[in-house]
């Protein structure tokens, strides 16, 4: 029964999807919403710049299919043939990931070692540990990350590294799949940010900081 279940439930999304139209695929990303008001622009001398790092993420989920889950099967998955990320999904999270610091943080994200002389770099290294689509209730992402300071010309990197787990509910559909995994990615976003300018603040709803080192 519970297999009948989870079957009706991926044709479910699949017909969602775009499957009245076998020939015709669906494709998501991560990228944000154009913000209602640019960040605002620095002014004078940058204090810092990002280098946020190539994402590591679970092979499961290294395809470029959407791969949905059910809460009742939770060994078995469901790629989603004609339901597809724009470009590979570490590419997606990593673009999405610095799109989000930088817009929070008014600072470029740049490659490493292309900074100006003696100005100080975050690198970020993000490893996806957890990434589900659960359908029709939440998306959920897992990660743990290496945030360290890089001054340059000094040698000295202070290093700090965390993880945490973002939950947000999803309704019927793929859609709201990846936009509840957009929201979790920018949920831990605001914390990474908030580790880097010095001004924390509380997890979201549903967002559990797991710890740092």
């Amino acid at each position: 029964m519970k297999s009948y279940k989870f079957l009706c439930v991926a044709a479910a999304a699949m017909l969602l999807a775009g499957c009245a139209a076998p020939s015709a695929n669906q494709y998501y990303t991560l990228a944000p919403e154009p913000a209602s008001a640019p960040a605002p622009a620095p002014h004078g001398r940058l204090a810092y710049a990002l280098s946020v790092q190539p994402v590591k993420i679970p092979a499961q989920v290294d395809r470029p299919q959407i791969v949905i889950g059910d809460s009742t099967r939770p060994a078995q998955l469901q790629p989603l043939n004609h339901s597809l990320w724009a470009a590979p999904l570490a590419d997606e999270i990593r673009h999405a990931l610095a799109g989000e610091l930088s817009q929070r943080l008014g600072v470029p994200d740049i490659p490493l070692g292309t900074q100006p002389r003696g100005l100080p770099v975050w690198r970020l290294d993000f490893t996806v540990d957890r990434y589900e689509l659960i359908y029709a209730r939440a998306a959920v992402l897992e990660a743990t990350w290496r945030l360290a300071e890089l001054r340059g010309g000094t040698g000295h990197e202070s290093v700090r590294v965390c993880r945490a787990l973002a939950e947000v509910p999803a309704r019927t559909g793929v859609a709201p799949l990846v936009a509840g995994q957009r929201l979790a990615l920018q949920h831990i976003a605001a914390l990474i940010a908030g580790q880097i300018s010095g001004h924390g603040e509380a997890p979201a709803t549903g967002v559990t900081l797991e710890g740092c080192t």
